[in-house]
């Protein structure tokens, strides 16, 4: 060995030795601990969220599963139970059946998975073609959208156009994902390139849905002249479509907004200030967006209304001016809001960009279409195919109806109570526009009225109404079970009958109502949607009530057994009774064993296309064959009656009895 080598080692030894010989620091040490702990309690932390996450999962997986086994379990006790109902019974089944049928063609049509494939078409080489226009595509396509509906929307689109898709984001409401993998025709492709985010909670924005619309601006930014933006866009998604500008939070954002809806300020006054302190809304996508090409493909309960402001209207040119402030001073806010929020508002003069030079002579931005993709007026030209199978004749009214739920009802009952009078010649196209031209829920032009006027030579076995629309819902306080189709569905069942009161004659016709949900679900019950008829009311009201009151009656005296502190027995006893009558709160659930409510027969629950409610009013009528299928409340003329024919001399009573019974003679 060398003398370097000998020293070398020699002075690795003792460098060893000072090691050992370092003095133990305790106030390291125990940050070191400390440093370690919070260490093991972030990532203990995390384990706990994704444990909970995971089984939040499955939880909601074994129930799906669930709802699908007690949907089969109900589908064989119902072939069990109507196999011994009688002749009349069955008819109404068949009725509910053909509506069914009619109604789900229409749901089905609209789903995005199907639609998209319909309305946009792909050549495998170079050439896109949406509802007959045609773009050519060079690699050049990027995507990006917001809501439920672009989930299958997005994925559909996707499959259609390959990798011509170089990148996407989605923004989506939270547990849509779970939703999306559940149900195999909203399967993403494997390689997919889309990058689904989930964002918003309970409706609001969050910070997850901004930063994620940051990334969307972001990458807009980078896109050329070349490039083609796809933009998918559909009703309630202000909540997804949220990214305030950088110069002030989402915090003071909310904060104004909700001011101002405390100060009850219109929603039109809300949107502007909303756009004025966003940037993306109000055209800012666009903005950013530019040269590229922007194509918006929208889902939409009604096609004839406006479609720029959908969403925000990020692609939709819109000067953000002194609008904002006016409102501002309006409600007294100006003094009462951030510093930084006050210096955007103040800013008067529009933000100005080379893409708002490209405007055409409407204010448009030239670069930019719009197509809407899924509306309730392409599920009622199904519905119409649907119906003449049962050879009915369809009458497409109006795919744009709006109003309360009650307003629905009152509208839809005049609508076919008026087509059974015109038919009957009681009343003329004259009569039947002036009734119809100033409705606030179906509105009808003379055009409309010379084209579903009814005449006996057109009638076939009957008349079918198909309309569409959203009703306004008045979302109650209390926890219960419902939807707006089942309320609207008693509504109609309620005015059918006096309306019938009014018009004796309607009576010889038989009048059914059906509502049905896009979305496959009416309000929070795992049903699509109701039936209503006139015997619906006459039958069930009465019971209806006579338990509501009880079941108020019940309350209030649990209510006073507490107030005045009475016995444990008793306070449980009525508490009890209280539960018992708590029935009503799904009252229509238990209808004739649930028979008037309306599910699909085949796909899912959800169809993940919400473009609102789809109806049909079918209208025939009535044939007597005098084995209990008459209604209550009309005379038996059927001069090949049976009992009729053996006595003569006999006079029917104007009521048969409940439907199925058999008719009894007056002596």
């Amino acid at each position: 060995m060398s003398t370097e080598q000998r020293k070398k080692q020699q002075n690795k030894q003792k460098n060893k030795h000072k090691k050992k010989q370092k003095e133990f620091d305790p106030v390291k040490a125990k940050e070191t601990a400390e440093r370690i702990a919070a260490i093991e309690k972030k990532r203990q932390s995390v384990i706990e969220i994704v444990r909970e996450s995971l089984a939040k999962k499955l939880s909601e997986k074994l129930a799906l599963q669930k709802d699908r086994a007690d949907k089969e379990e109900r589908a064989e006790k119902k072939i069990i139970r109507d196999a011994d109902k009688t002749k009349s019974e069955k008819q109404m089944l068949q009725i509910r059946d053909h509506m069914g049928t009619i109604v789900e063609a229409g749901i089905k049509s609209v789903y995005t998975s199907a639609i998209v494939p319909k309305k946009i078409k792909y050549d495998g080489k170079s050439t896109l073609t949406i509802k007959e226009v045609k773009y050519k595509l060079r690699n050049n396509l990027h995507i990006v959208g917001w809501g439920r509906e672009a989930i299958t929307m997005s994925s559909a689109f996707e499959r259609i156009v390959g990798k011509q898709l170089k990148k996407g984001w989605m923004v989506v409401p939270r547990k849509s994902l779970f939703m999306m993998w559940t149900f195999p025709e909203a399967f993403p492709k494997l390689d997919s390139r889309i990058t689904y985010i989930e964002g918003g909670t309970d409706g609001k924005p969050d910070n997850t849905a901004v930063q994620a619309n940051r990334k969307i601006i972001e990458y807009c930014k980078k896109l050329k002249k070349k490039d083609i933006l796809i933009v998918m866009l559909s009703h309630d998604i202000d909540d997804l479509l949220c990214c305030p500008k950088e110069t002030i939070s989402l915090k003071d954002k909310l904060r104004l907004l909700n001011r101002l809806e405390q100060l009850n300020a219109t929603p039109e006054e809300i949107n502007i200030v909303r756009n004025k302190l966003s940037a993306i809304r109000g055209g800012d996508l666009a903005r950013l967006t530019y040269p590229a090409k922007i194509i918006i493909l929208i889902t939409s309960d009604i096609v004839d209304e406006p479609m720029d402001f959908i969403g925000g209207g990020p692609c939709t040119y819109y000067h953000k001016g002194e609008e904002a402030f006016a409102i501002l001073a309006k409600y007294n806010l100006i003094n009462k809001i951030s510093q930084s929020i006050r210096d955007l508002i103040q800013e008067t003069v529009p933000w100005e960009t080379v893409a708002d030079s490209q405007l055409d002579d409407q204010q448009k931005y030239n670069f930019v279409q719009s197509y809407v993709i899924a509306c309730n007026a392409d599920a009622i030209e199904y519905m119409a195919i649907a119906t003449y199978t049962y050879g009915l004749l369809p009458v497409k009214l109006n795919s744009g109806c709006s109003g309360t739920i009650e307003e629905f009802a009152r509208e839809y009952v005049k609508m076919a109570s008026l087509m059974i009078l015109a038919v009957e010649g009681k009343i003329t196209k004259f009569d039947m526009y002036e009734i119809m031209k100033d409705s606030t829920v179906c509105p009808l032009t003379d055009e409309k009225i010379v084209e579903i006027f009814p005449s006996k030579e057109e009638w076939a076995l009957g008349l079918c109404l198909l309309l569409g629309g959203r009703p306004t819902i008045d979302l109650s306080s209390n926890n219960g079970k419902g939807g707006p189709n089942q309320e609207l569905a008693l509504y109609f069942a309620r005015y059918w009958h006096l309306r019938t009161e009014q018009y004796p004659i309607l009576r010889m016709y038989t009048v059914w109502f059906l509502g049905g949900s896009s979305y496959g679900r009416d309000g929070n019950m795992d049903a699509a949607g109701a039936f209503g008829y006139k015997n619906l009311y006459t039958d069930i009201y009465p019971e209806y009530k006579k338990i509501k009151d009880k079941y108020r009656d019940a309350h209030l005296k649990w209510f006073d057994l507490v107030e005045r502190r009475a016995t444990d027995e008793e306070i449980l006893d009525a508490r009890g009774k209280v539960n018992d009558l708590k029935k009503i709160k799904k009252m229509y659930a238990t209808v004739n064993d649930g028979d008037e409510l309306f599910e699909l027969k085949t796909g899912n629950y959800y169809t993940f296309t919400n473009v609102g409610d789809i109806y049909a009013i079918r209208i025939v009528r009535f044939q007597c064959n005098c084995d209990g299928l008459c209604h209550k409340d009309i005379l038996c003329d059927d001069k090949e009656c049976p009992v009729n024919l053996t006595s003569s001399n006999s006079e029917m009573k104007p009521f048969c009895g409940k439907i199925g019974e058999p008719k009894q003679l007056v002596s």
